[in-house]
């Protein structure tokens, strides 16, 4: 011991062989993830928790040097206030351990606190690092999990180390009523021995991924209290902020850890989060109850009871998160969302609040937490939910031009010729006006057919109008375009080019071309951005106006609704091989109107809608029933006037 140090070192055990090194591990791919082979049969293992009282002779500040500390960093509005140093502890000698955190008694109100750590591994000192506080992980508020529970840091979790300094600054330098430092020691087991390896063999995910066991990371399940049960109505992602460069085989450890830092010292009833995921996209059960189904967890304070989450072991905060990870994300969200009828297209429901499906912590709470570059993953995130539960085709995805889920809305500015975005958004709206286009003046048609060259993005095709030259724009699946390409010559003095989507039934996106004579005419897509033999599917439609709504009935066919001169609308139901059953009129007093549009399914209710803009710019919604009839339909605004519209 050096000399003014203080020992505060139980007699216990002493853990071995455990380092953070990064060494070398098989990351698995997008879809794959690897077996396990364990050497033994894997048995629970009980943490010590090492409780250091932070009031006492162990920690002060009369007579010490205060040590310069790296700035506080405010995450999302959080100011650091008038903090005063409350505890400085000496130099601690302490047993082996993997993570570090302060507790405290709940407090009636709020503490203004921060704190930092350093650790002691192999007689070198770390620098100091700054713990959060809990950052509303946590029991829901009034539940019996949060009457029993502890207020706290998020954890530290460290390399093995066997000592440690603590400071902590709160407001006015008042002390929290029972702080103290906990240290824990998440023991040996067999799970800890590397995963893979001799006679491993790789399992492609279909519906459910591979899901490893509480006892697979060797769980104690002696310490944990009974599952209780709510809804899945959504999902949460978060971080557990720790280092990234653990190796496969530490992992089991480090859950271990979190696991008695969030029961034997925050006092919760088991490990907080759902699911929990490591950097080689590995998904490990976290919270007993099973898998399936809606264990209330202890993630996210007010959303547990209707909400689960998984947490990615490490910090994204400028670490960008690797493709397995995002990947394990996708397949455990889209089989969850599956098991419970969970719709990731549709807004969810919370209290009254409309939410996304899927959200990350920070947007119910006032934390980092998942980290920003976590954070800008979730639309990848999203959009692989999505692809998984609901493949992408031509019926489905032709008015999702950003991957998002939602239908978009695609316009030209006669004035200049700028192309314009609407993102479609909940709450039968759309978001602000986004150029991603200039130069479209000398284009006399602009028509969205769907996925045209079956990358899974939807894409336009255009005319353009001094050479009739026919040109495909792929969509880059985020709202843009990839470099342009001819598709098709000779197209001139054609007076209506449509995308009716997959019109023929063979899961291929297809143009109409109505001539000056009335003719129609089916140029059905190849699926690789080129056209299969064309064919005459209609006559006497010279003086229609054609929207291609997509299945406006119901029926899982394609449709076309057409406004007659005399203003009636008429649907054309498709008999998804190519033709039309008998026409049916559904409206009238539609001559009125400037433009009408197919919009795909604007107000989140499954139906396809239809847009109308008067003369004067007012945009109209009208709401399919997905019967070939309409809803009361809901002026959206105005302003609408100067555009072009596709849907």
């Amino acid at each position: 011991m050096r000399s003014g140090d203080t020992d505060v070192r139980p007699p216990r055990r002493r853990l071995v062989g455990l380092t953070l090194s990064v060494l070398p591990v098989a990351v698995p791919g997008l879809v794959m993830l690897p077996s396990v082979r364990f050497p033994v049969q894997p048995e629970p293992v009980a943490s010590s928790v090492h409780e250091i009282p932070l009031t006492g002779a162990a920690s002060r500040i009369a007579g010490k040097a205060l040590p310069s500390m790296p700035e506080p960093t405010p995450e999302r509005g959080d100011e650091s206030g008038e903090r005063r140093p409350a505890v400085l502890s000496g130099e601690l000698d302490v047993e082996p351990f993997l993570l570090a955190a302060i507790t405290w008694e709940v407090p009636e109100d709020d503490i203004d606190l921060v704190a930092w750590v350093r650790t002691r591994r192999d007689e070198a000192w770390s620098e100091w690092n700054q713990v959060r506080v809990g950052d509303d992980h946590g029991p829901d508020p009034g539940s019996a999990e949060a009457r029993r529970s502890r207020a706290g840091t998020d954890p530290l979790i460290v390399a093995e180390s066997d000592g440690i300094q603590v400071r902590v600054d709160t407001g006015g330098g008042v002390i929290p009523d029972d702080l103290r430092l906990d240290l824990i020691d998440p023991g040996q087991s067999p799970a800890d021995a590397p995963i893979g390896g001799s006679g491993g063999s790789a399992v492609a995910v279909v519906n459910r991924p591979t899901i490893y066991t509480r006892a697979q990371w060797g769980a104690d399940e002696s310490i944990r209290g009974a599952p209780e049960y709510g809804e899945v109505n959504g999902a949460f992602v978060h971080h557990t902020v720790n280092a990234n460069d653990y190796s496969a085989s530490d992992v089991p450890q480090i859950i271990r850890s979190i696991y008695a830092y969030h029961v034997e010292s925050r006092g919760w009833k088991d490990i907080g989060y759902n699911f929990v995921v490591d950097r080689f996209g590995r998904i490990w059960e976290g919270r007993y109850g099973g898998v399936d189904r809606a264990v209330i967890g202890a993630h996210t304070q007010g959303y547990n009871d209707d909400a689960f989450a998984m947490s990615a072991i490490g910090t994204y905060t400028s670490t960008v998160p690797e493709a397995a990870v995002l990947s394990a994300y996708q397949q455990l969200f889209a089989w969850k969302f599956s098991v419970h009828g969970v719709d990731p297209r549709r807004p969810v429901t919370y209290d009254g609040e409309s939410w996304p499906a899927i959200a990350g912590h920070r947007d119910a709470a006032l934390t980092e937490c998942p980290g920003q570059q976590l954070y800008n993953a979730l639309p990848t995130i999203r959009t692989g939910v999505m692809a998984s539960m609901f493949p992408p085709s031509p019926d489905d995805t032709w008015r999702d031009f950003t991957g998002d889920g939602r239908d978009d809305l695609i316009a030209r500015r006669r004035s200049d010729g700028s192309l314009w975005m609407w993102r479609g958004a909940p709450g039968s709206v759309y978001r602000a006006a986004q150029q991603i286009g200039s130069g479209w003046g000398g284009i006399s048609s602009i028509v969205r057919p769907g996925d045209w060259d079956g990358d899974g993005a939807d894409d336009v095709v255009a005319r353009i109008t001094a050479t009739g030259e026919l040109r495909l724009y792929p969509g880059n699946g985020r709202g843009g375009f990839l470099p342009p390409r001819r598709i098709g010559t000779g197209w001139s003095g054609i007076p209506a080019i449509l995308g009716p989507g997959d019109l023929n039934g063979d899961a291929r996106a297809d143009l109409l071309a109505r001539f000056t004579d009335g003719t129609l005419w089916l140029y059905p897509g190849d699926g690789r951005g080129g056209f299969g033999r064309r064919s005459v599917v209609g006559h006497g439609w010279a003086t229609s106006t054609i929207v291609t709504p997509g299945d406006w009935n119901g029926d899982g066919n394609n449709d076309l609704v057409a406004r007659r001169s005399d203003g009636t609308l008429w649907l054309y139901p498709g008999n998804g091989r190519g033709g039309f059953l008998g026409a049916v009129k559904i409206g009238t007093g539609w001559g009125s109107f400037a433009s009408i549009s197919g919009s795909g399914d604007v107000n989140d209710d499954g139906r396809a809608d239809l847009l109308a803009w008067s003369a004067a710019g007012r945009m109209i919604l009208y709401p399919g029933n997905g019967r070939g009839g309409f809803l009361p339909p809901l002026t959206v605004g105005g302003g609408w006037t100067g555009y072009d519209f596709r849907g």
